[in-house]
């Protein structure tokens, strides 16, 4: 870390600079009622996941809620990010799950104060996820869905969403 520069700076920094080489957009939102103005400007016809809209009511009000069913614009709840890979960390109930993967685009809204600096504390956190047993698959997911066949040709959106964009939110401490 640089004399003078915050651990948030820092963190906020690296994550961003690793998501975006992943090919992921990151925007930051300095309260929750700036997501939602974001959101709706760039997405008017997005669902929110159960997730996202327990942890952000201010955003819930402006859109519908997902229930199982597939859009093109999604919005849910991110655990943590990590600034060391740019990763985000997923773990919706089944019901949602799915429409994550099968959006065009997915949002992934997350409080500024979960972006966790390594990979090692993401495996530890992933693994209270996993204990706790609320939902079944918490994942790391890192830029948008990417394959590639045998002839080298990549593909972009085969198994998830074609572009994410982790949308950074500074939230009051409750």
């Amino acid at each position: 870390m640089t004399l003078g520069v915050s651990p948030d700076i820092d963190l906020w920094t690296t994550f961003t600079a690793k998501a975006e080489l992943l090919g992921a957009a990151v925007v930051r939102a300095h309260s929750e009622e700036a997501a939602a103005h974001l959101l709706h400007e760039a997405a008017p016809t997005l669902v929110l996941t159960g997730s996202a809209a327990a942890r952000f009511p201010s955003i819930a009000a402006q859109f519908a809620r997902a229930g199982g069913e597939a859009a093109p614009e999604v919005a849910a709840l991110a655990e943590f990010g990590v600034a060391e890979t740019g990763s985000l960390a997923l773990n919706e109930p089944r019901v949602d799950r799915g429409v994550c993967f099968l959006a065009d685009r997915l949002w992934l809204l997350v409080p500024h104060e979960r972006i966790i600096a390594t990979i090692d504390e993401a495996l530890v956190q992933l693994a209270d996820l996993t204990r706790a047993g609320e939902r079944n698959h918490p994942l790391l997911m890192s830029g948008p869905s990417r394959t590639a066949d045998i002839e080298r040709v990549l593909t972009i959106g085969v198994h998830g969403p074609r572009s994410l964009v982790a949308v950074i939110v500074d939230t009051p401490v409750r």
